[in-house]
């Protein structure tokens, strides 16, 4: 007889990927590049439709790691107040014309990007290179055979590792020289 086995629900956070920023900020180029040809106007619905979309999407990502800093933090505020001025644009109509349909966009793009930027200026979706050489020294050590040496006690021995040396001297140097972002994702 076999036994039918169901997977527990999915969290909303397991489910998150995070912003594809590249393609994001692309969008954003088309219409901001100092020499971006103004688009056509059937070009210029679909580009602002992908806008809104981004925006859609980036606003409860940012939310989300703004959320996890301290109310009175500088960095939560700014973000926050993008938040506000993107669902604004969200909510305004484009004008009649060519003109002013472009204009539109061009806000919708400047927000995206600025959104964007909040995102990775808050760590969404990225670890620091402090973060990522520790992960990378946990994971050598974790699986290697000389790091994982015990004594009779069953304490760590301590054997030198030549691999486990450099990881640590790179998370050291990490630590030391800041902390620039690195994808989680790759």
């Amino acid at each position: 007889m076999s036994q039918a086995t169901t997977r527990p629900p999915r969290s909303e956070a397991e489910d998150r990927r995070p912003l594809d920023v590249t393609v994001m900020r692309a969008s954003a180029r088309r219409l901001l590049a100092e020499d971006a040809e103004p688009p056509m106007p059937e070009e210029l619905e679909t580009l602002t439709l992908q806008l809104r979309g981004h925006i859609m999407l980036a606003i409860p990502e940012v939310a989300t790691v703004a959320a996890k800093l301290p109310e009175d933090d500088i960095p939560r505020a700014c973000a926050l107040a993008c938040i506000g001025e993107a669902r604004m644009r969200l909510g305004l109509e484009p004008g009649r014309t060519l003109p002013a349909g472009i204009a539109h966009a061009q806000r919708l793009a400047r927000s995206v990007n600025a959104l964007v930027d909040h995102y990775e200026n808050l760590g969404g979706g990225h670890e620091t290179a402090v973060q990522a050489a520790l992960r990378h020294l946990g994971e050598h050590c974790a699986s290697c055979r000389t790091c994982m040496t015990v004594n009779e006690a069953g304490e760590n021995a301590n054997v030198p590792c030549e691999e486990g040396g450099r990881l640590y001297e790179e998370w050291r140097q990490a630590r030391r020289g800041g902390a620039a972002a690195v994808p989680l994702h790759r």
